[in-house]
């Protein structure tokens, strides 16, 4: 197929985008890693100290809250969690009162989540620290770009999760 294009289609279609590498350190996707795990280290330490829930924990409520009713099968998609852990965690927020379950009217084998009072009080709470939180890391950045990071971010999970779906190829 390469064969049959101009060498400048060529060159625009399968130019390289990304910058040079050096090391490991110049690598896009590690620098994401990276501010997750700076993000998150930061989140586990809020989450845990003023509201006695893990990082995990408040994803799920959120998540919960977010597409009430919704089945656990939907949130492990939404988080791209084990099925197994994420049982744990509603386990655990059932325990803590913060989400409750009722047979799915669509499907009597299923449950559908949502929170109880309690939950929606914890997630309004947590919410307005997730906000402020974020306000802190996008400091550095103007209105114009933080709208522009966002839009990337969308195409790029969109992107890559429609690889994820797709068979995985080796290459040759």
């Amino acid at each position: 197929m390469t064969n049959d294009l101009s060498p400048t289609l060529q060159n625009e279609l399968f130019a390289p985008k990304h910058p040079a590498v050096g090391s490991i350190e110049d690598v896009l996707t590690f620098k994401l890693n990276r501010l997750v795990v700076i993000n998150e280290r930061e989140g586990h330490r809020w989450s845990g100290d003023s509201f006695d829930l893990s990082l995990n924990e408040w994803r799920v409520l959120a998540v919960i809250q977010a597409k009430a009713p919704v089945r656990a099968g939907d949130v492990s998609a939404l988080l791209l969690m084990d099925k197994s852990q994420l049982s744990r965690l509603i386990k655990n927020l059932q325990e803590k009162l913060f989400v409750k379950s009722k047979p799915d009217a669509n499907d009597a084998r299923a449950v559908v989540l949502t929170l109880t009072s309690q939950g929606v009080v914890v997630y309004d709470r947590m919410l307005a620290e997730v906000i402020r939180q974020n306000e802190q890391v996008l400091a550095p950045l103007s209105a114009k770009e933080v709208a522009l990071l966002n839009d990337m971010l969308n195409r790029l999970t969109a992107h890559n999760l429609s690889m994820l779906e797709e068979p995985v190829q080796l290459a040759r």
